[in-house]
Order: structure tokens, then sequence, then C-alpha cells
């Protein structure tokens, strides 16, 4: 058997996100190290240290990180690459979620109490929003796959989150948060109940949780109040949308604008684009109401009942500038609205006499107000379950979970095509009064001609309201038998779990009549979704100890599991599994190492999603000034549709993004990840309450399921200059159809495929340790506790088309039109505590190393971002008993994001990895009876 010694060493390493003294945590139970702990990526409790690394941030991280939203919390993770956030406007929808590897949200499982929690739509990703920060105890990251344990999606790894248990009392929370800038406050206050009852057997916790933020635009940040594009000389200027407040229109393919007085004159970029970037949200204002409850009672060995539930009602709001028209329309050429010249153009360019000419125009309607889209989402789930004894070892645990999201939209601000086309079409009626030519509806003439024309009447007439709905449900129904003394090999007791799992998702979309019609103008048009499938799984787990106290070897033990899934999708029958070492040859060092395959199965939206718009960021090769010179570029832009005398012109009004049409599919199959990981993980006897883990992984994931990318459809029809400008794959130049007056690239076709795949690997690396010191606030003693935690990416490789090697992309130390947010190469977090028994002090510390813009062949104004360090400071002072005073600063030195062009995200900048709002402070208080 272990030694008491090797069982603290492991198990305190296991549980290495305790820096901080117990006396802050809020349970009544806390961890003693040398007992058995049940920790994510299995069912069986284990003193040792998994074959998987597993951290752990705790509920006094938590607090003193004065973060009110997991997604926050989340960010001192280096393993977490930033996904969707609260900056996250456009697209967003005020959701946040959990990216593990940058793999995609999709790929991380979510988890509350080791049991999937509530979607927010039919993408099947929990919206870390309404995980309540205050309820958690810690929060377990494993990385690695893990689709052999608890299904499918647990790609890149889980992020189980696990509530107090047992608590006993009353606790208040009241926390404020606002920006240096006087802006974005943030409230929330929440109350949490629980008492013990049966002599302890039983417990029952309940928790209310109210958050309000407010919004901030771009407006209100110089660095984001101006959409900046690339100037072609190395500097940045003011650019925007090519589709104005005075209307840009072209006629084969000559661009001109209207000005206020109805003449025309001739259209410049970027010197006339719109400015769309201050109405844009940077923080998208929230509203949120949670009620959560759970409970438990031990009957007796064999019966223990337990249930959970959550109503979670999140309100939040996106704002974008004024709706863009586009489109090829007809003018009257003799509107009253124009001047003698307009007509005169118009005139000359009615080809068939009819009074009518046809043009290309991009039209901004300021006159109609900011595109708002309000999302009222109502969350409910709940969870029923039975565990206990069957006999002996034998245990058992069996429950019943159901979640439901409903969520409604309202947009305004949006613009009717039809209407539009008829308030154009204009005649003149017998008293030589301009009207419109059909009259129903009420029709109201409008004038496009020149900024600011519309009148409110003709916006009223054209301005649409649009009701959208989705509902997302899971029902899951799991069972387990375990035993944790299966037999001994004289190591330890072997253990085993083995299960069955039925899983039904069902999602809809019901978009509002006009807008899945494509009537829509503003918001992107969408078609509606309605569909689901179930699987049924079955499932084990096994944990052997090998040897234990032998020369060499003071511990070796196999950890393994499968799991057979049979979806009703195309994936049918699928097979996961895993098998690890963990090899301890002395108390000083352990080594650990396992294979994983898992799986994602394709969601709800990956297979029914219907055709929706999207404006996603790519240019138009033919658009490039100096590389149509290429003959073959040249031969293909002209064989695609562009003119000669188009070639190298801004055709398309100088915009860097190009019209995408989008949509599931039924016939994609499910995604398989190979994963390994191997491991070490020091702990010298000679340097006390110190240890360092070290772990190299490599991912490779087939059949990665995504679109293709307009950048990448570009790129494969017409190559590009690595490749002299040779079509990588000319068929997909089918995928690109142009505008016949303007020659833009319009409805790229972009749905979602399996495409080549992924491959990453990296070194994972965590360094902790704890300094006992002579002098206190209350005491003779305090604490210093150090961590660092690290992450260096090797490599990021994605091929966007199955067979084409040549177009892949490694994204390690990359960011831009291709890779998205930066994958900087080293990532570190590291915090420093001083626990002087009522008081404590922490200094948090951030790291992103330096990354390059993905594309070489294109000399972007910023082509590197800098490394970046952000510092946090937060303090927590036990007032008395039953009072607690947190205060702090987030990035203490009012660190500014990165600047950027045309290779942006959004705001100019990469908001989600970059802190956009600069220095922010907090406090809170909290009370407990």
């Amino acid at each position: 058997m272990k030694s008491k010694t090797t069982r603290y060493l492991l198990a305190s390493t296991l549980l290495m996100g305790m820096p901080l003294a117990a006396h802050a945590q809020d349970s009544s139970a806390q961890d003693d190290a040398s007992s058995e702990i049940l920790v994510t990526g299995s069912r069986l409790s284990n003193p040792n240290l998994g074959a998987a690394p597993v951290t752990v941030v705790t509920a006094d991280e938590i607090l003193l990180s004065g973060q009110v939203n997991i997604e926050n919390i989340l960010k001192e993770q280096p393993q977490l690459v930033p996904s969707l956030t609260s900056a996250s406007n456009n697209p967003g929808g005020g959701v946040s979620t959990a990216d593990l590897r940058g793999l995609g949200a999709e790929r991380t499982l979510v988890l509350v109490n080791g049991r999937r929690y509530v979607s927010y739509d039919s993408t099947q990703i929990v919206d870390l929003n309404t995980i309540p920060a205050a309820l958690l105890e810690q929060v377990q990251v494993l990385t690695g796959g893990s689709s052999a344990v608890y299904g499918s999606d647990a790609v890149s790894g889980v992020v189980n989150f696990i509530t107090k248990q047992d608590f006993q009392g009353i606790r208040a929370d009241a926390n404020y948060r606002i920006t240096g800038e006087g802006d974005g406050a943030t409230f929330n206050t929440n109350l949490l109940v629980g008492t013990n009852f049966a002599d302890g057997r039983g417990n029952i916790t309940l928790y209310g949780d109210y958050t309000k933020r407010n919004g901030i635009v771009q407006g209100d940040r110089a660095y984001s109040s101006s959409a900046q594009t690339d100037d072609g000389e190395g500097g940045l200027v003011a650019g925007g949308s090519g589709s104005i407040p005075g209307t840009r229109f072209a006629i084969a393919g000559v661009q001109r604008k209207f000005e206020t007085d109805g003449s025309y004159s001739a259209y410049t970029s970027p010197g006339d684009l719109y400015n769309y970037a201050p109405d844009n949200y940077l923080q998208v204002p929230q509203e949120r109401y949670l009620l959560s409850g759970q409970a438990h009672f031990k009957a007796s060995d064999h019966l223990e009942l337990y249930a959970e539930g959550q109503f979670i009602h999140n309100k939040v709001k996106n704002q974008l500038a004024a709706t863009p028209f586009t489109g090829s329309v007809q003018l009257d050429t003799d509107s009253s609205f124009l001047s003698a010249s307009s007509q005169a153009l118009l005139q000359a360019a009615d080809t068939d006499g009819d009074g009518y000419a046809t043009a290309s125009i991009y039209r901004r309607m300021n006159e109609v107000g900011p595109r708002i889209s309000d999302l009222d989402s109502k969350a409910y789930r709940g969870v029923f379950g039975v565990r206990g004894q069957i006999t002996g070892d034998w245990n058992y645990d069996a429950y019943f979970s159901y979640a439901r999201t409903e969520q409604v939209e309202n947009q305004i601000g949006n613009v009717s095509r039809s209407r539009m086309l008829q308030a154009l079409k204009t005649s003149y009626d017998s008293s030589g009064n301009l009207v419109c030519s059909d009259t129903s509806n009420g029709c109201v003439p409008i004038n496009i001609f020149g900024a600011g024309n519309v009148s409110d009447a003709a916006a009223s007439f054209v301005a649409i309201t649009t009701r959208n709905a989705s509902t997302i449900t899971e029902k899951v129904v799991s069972g387990a038998i375990t035993n944790n003394n299966l037999f001994d090999l004289g190591a330890g007791a072997a253990k085993i779990a083995v299960g069955a799992e039925y899983r039904d998702e069902y999602g809809s979309y019901n978009p509002d009549a006009a807008l899945s019609s494509g009537d829509v103008v503003g918001f992107n048009a969408s078609e509606g979704l309605s569909g689901g499938y179930n699987v049924k799984e079955l499932f084990s787990e096994i944990l052997v100890p090998l040897i234990a106290d032998k020369p060499f070897i003071k511990m070796l033990e196999f950890s393994g599991s499968y799991r057979y899934s049979y979806y009703s999708t195309a994936a049918k029958s699928v097979n996961t599994f895993s098998g690890g070492l963990v090899w301890t040859p002395v108390d000083d060092i352990s080594f650990r190492g396992k294979f994983s395959r898992a799986v994602r199965a394709p969601t709800v939206s990956n297979l029914y999603s219907g055709a929706s718009q999207d404006y996603p960021t790519a240019t138009d090769p033919c658009t490039l000034k100096d590389e149509v010179t290429n003959s073959s570029l040249a031969a293909q832009c002209v064989a695609t549709g562009v003119p000669t005398s188009a070639l190298g012109t801004s055709y398309d009004g100088g915009s860097t993004q190009i019209e995408s049409v989008t949509g599931g599919s039924t016939s994609l199959r499910e995604e398989t990840a190979n994963t390994y990981t191997l491991g070490v993980v020091l702990q010298p006897r000679v340097l006390p309450r110190f240890s360092l883990t070290i772990d190299y992984y490599r991912v490779k994931v087939d059949n990665y399921i995504r679109r293709t990318g307009t950048a990448n459809i570009v790129r494969a029809c017409y190559g590009d200059a690595n490749n002299g400008w040779v079509g990588y794959d000319t068929s997909y130049c089918g995928l690109l159809p142009r505008d016949t007056n303007s020659y833009a690239i319009t409805g790229a076709v972009d749905y979602l495929t399996n495409t080549g795949g992924m491959k990453s690997r990296g070194i994972d690396f965590e360094a902790r340790y704890s300094v006992p010191l002579a002098f206190g606030l209350d005491s003779d003693s305090s604490t210093l506790a150090l961590r660092l935690s690290g992450t260096r990416l090797l490599a990021w490789e994605y091929t966007p088309i199955a067979g084409l090697s040549a177009m892949k992309t490694d994204c390690a130390g990359k960011f831009g039109v291709t890779c998205g947010n930066p994958y900087a190469k080293l990532r570190l977090s590291g915090r420093a505590t001083w626990d002087a028994g009522s008081t404590r002090l922490s200094v948090a510390y951030r790291h992103l190393s330096g990354v390059n813009d993905d594309d070489d062949t294109t000399a972007y104004t910023v082509e590197r971002i800098k490394a970046y360090d952000y510092f946090d400071l937060s303090a927590a002072f036990d007032i008395a008993k039953a009072f607690t005073w947190t205060m702090g600063v987030n990035n203490l030195f009012d660190r500014q994001p990165p600047i950027l062009g045309d290779n942006q995200q959004q705001a100019n900048t990469y908001p989600s990895t970059y802190d956009p709002y600069g220095r922010t402070f907090f406090t809170g208080v909290s009370l407990k009876f």
C-alpha cells in the first residue's frame, strides 16, 4: 500500500488550485488531503494524480478576482483562448463561452456538478453568464479528450463548475464594478441560504442572483470611435463601409455617389467610406435574474435522493450602425429628387427606354436609426437523481435531467427590401406630383439621392420590426454502477464504473416571416430551423493500481475508459476510448501519459440550420491594383465575370467584407480527435510546499466541422501570391457569384462541411509554492502563496479544404482573417497572495506573447501585435466574523488594446483577447449569518 506521505503529496497536487487558507471557504465540508477525491475526468474516486492534467480554481481565487461573470475568471487559465465575451457585439448575442486550446467553444464540454448544463441555443454551447460566480466552490479544468467518460463535445477538454454543497447559514453579497472612464458599471447582488436537516443527512440550499451591466459603445473610446482601414502606405486612416448615407451607386462598374441636392460626384475609397463604429457596442448591456436550488437527503446507505434546479432570465442587447441597403434596383430617370445632371446620367443608362435605369446601390439608412437586437432568454433546468449502496462495495447513481432555453429576439432598425423597391420606383400623377408607381400599402416615395434626404414618412414606410423565437431542449437519462474496491493486486484497490446514458436534443428557430423570406435588410436574413437527434450510449471506466512500494516504482497505475454511442443521425455507431498510466518512481516525481479518442457529433444547429446571410472579412483579389498585373490572376478574374477595364479598381466600394450565405447539412459526420498527453509532476522533498507540473499535448481532429470560410474559398479559386496566383481548386469559383452591375462578389456559398481537419501541439506547465512567513496582522504568522501557469503553443495547423494540404495554415503565433483571435505562442498567468489571517492581498499577472498577421501575401499596416502584460490588484478584509470587504483594480496600468486596420476582428482590435475597457475598479461586501 502507498504511504500516507505519498497520498498527501499526490492529492495536494491534484488540488493545486488551493493557495489560500481554508477559513475563507463557505462550504462546511473541507477536503482532507489524504482522503479520496472525485475530480473531473472520472466517475471513480482516486487519491492519486490522474493521467490527465486537472487545474482547479477555488472560491477564494474567484472572490479575489472581483469578477461577476465567469468569462473574466477563466481568462486566468492560459489553456483557455478567449471566445465570445461581453465585448462580442457582432457576432455575439451577449453570451460568453469557454474555448480550450482554441479549438472552438463547441469542442469544450461545460458541466455543472459533473452533469451537462443548459445550452443557450441550438449550437448546444453553454453561456457562462448563466453560471453565477458566488455559488461556486471551485472550477475544475480538464484538458484533453474526454468523450469516453462524458460523451460528445469533450474534444479539447471539460470545464466543470462545482457548486457549494451542504451550505449552512445565510450569505448575502453585493458587488460593483466601473471602468476608469466612469462607464460600463456592473452591479451584482446575491443571496445564498442553506440548512442541514435530519441530523446532517439532508441539506437544502437556495440561491438568488441579480446582475445589471451597462453598455459601452465604441464611440466612448478614442481607439474605437472611428473604423480604421489600411491606407496602403503603412498607415491607418478613417475607413468603414462602402454603404454610405448619401448612396453610392454603380453603373457599368463605375462608382459614383449622390450629393444632398440630387447631383452626383465621383466616389473615392477610403475617403468616402462610412464610419459605422460609434453606434456599435463595445460592452454589451445585460440584465440577469437567476434562481437556483439544490437538495439531497440520505434516507439510508442504500438510498439518497438529490435534486438541482435553475431558472435563468437573461436579457441582453446588441446594437449596430444603421442598415446598409444594397442591391440592384431600378431608378426613375426623371425623378424630381434628382438634379438635371443626374437625370441625364440615368437616362443615358436607360437602355430599353422605359424611363428607368438599372444601378447597384449602397445606401446607409441612417434615417431609420441604428439596428437594435433585444434578446430575452429564459432557461430552465432540473436534475432528479438517486444514489446509494447496492451491496458491499457496489454503488449506483442514476439521474434524469431536463434543460430548456427559450429565446425571443425583437429587432428594430431593419428595412423591408420589397417596400424599398416599391418606394424607389416612382412616377407622376395627374397633378404632377411624384408618387409611387405602386401606391398600395400607403407607399411614400423615398429620396435616397443624398445624405439625410429620406423623409420621416418614407423612413416609417420602409422600416420593419421583426420578432424571432428559438428553443433548445435537452433530456438526459443516465445511470452508473461503481465499485471502488473491485480487487487488489497488492498496490491498492482497483475500481470500475459501468453505465448507460440516453440523450435527446431538439431545437428550433422560427424567424419572423419577413426575415425568413429574405425581405429584411439589416440583420442577416435567415431561414428557420427545426430538428433534433438522440443518442444511446454504454460506457465503462477502470482504474487499476498495478505496482506499489517497489524499487523505482513507488506507484504504477493504469486507467482506461470506453464508450459506445449510437446516434440517430448520419454518425450512427461511434466508439471512443482512452488509456493512461501514472508512474511514481519515488515520492519526489511522477510521470503520466494518456491517449484518448474523442468525438464531437454534429449539433442541432450544424445539422438543421437553414440558409442565412453573413458578412465575413475577406478581400476580392481582382480589386488589388498591384496583384492583377499577374497574368494568371487577371485571366481568372476575367473568366469569373470581371471586365478587363475594372481590374485593380475598387468596384466593390473598398469593402473588406464579402456577403456570404451559410447553413447546416444533415450529411455531416462526427469529428474524431486523437489526443496524446505526456507529463511530469515534481514535488521535491527538499523543497516542501513546492510543486511543478509539465505536460506535452498533441491533438489531431479529423472531419473538422466548420465553414470553409469565404476568404479560403476565394483563395481556392484565385490562388495567392505564394503560389503565383494560380487557383488551388478552381471548382470553388462556382461558389463566388458576382453582381452583374458592380462585379462585386455577392452571396458567396459557405455551408458547413467536414473540412480537412486541424492539428495542435504544445506544452502546459504550472508551478506553485507556498511560503510560511513569521509575521501577520492578527497572528504571529502568515502565508505567501505563489502560482505561475502557462502554455507554450508549438503548432496550431488548420487545413480548410480536405485534400488541399497546400492551403494549410499554422496559426501558432498568428492572428488575422484566417486564424481569427490571436494564438499567442506563450500565454502566462500568475498570482501571488499574501494571507495574513483577516487580510488577504493578491496580485495577478497575465502575459500574451506577440503575434504576427497570418497572411504572408498581404502587406497590412499592422503586421505584428506586440506582447501584452496585464496586472490586477485585489484585497479582502474580514472586518468582523460575519463581514468581508473586497476591493481591487483590474488592468492596473491601464493597458490599451492594439489598434489595427483591415485585419481586425471588431472595434479596430481583438476585444475578446485584449482588454478593451482599460483600468477597472471593483468593490464588494459579503455578510454571513
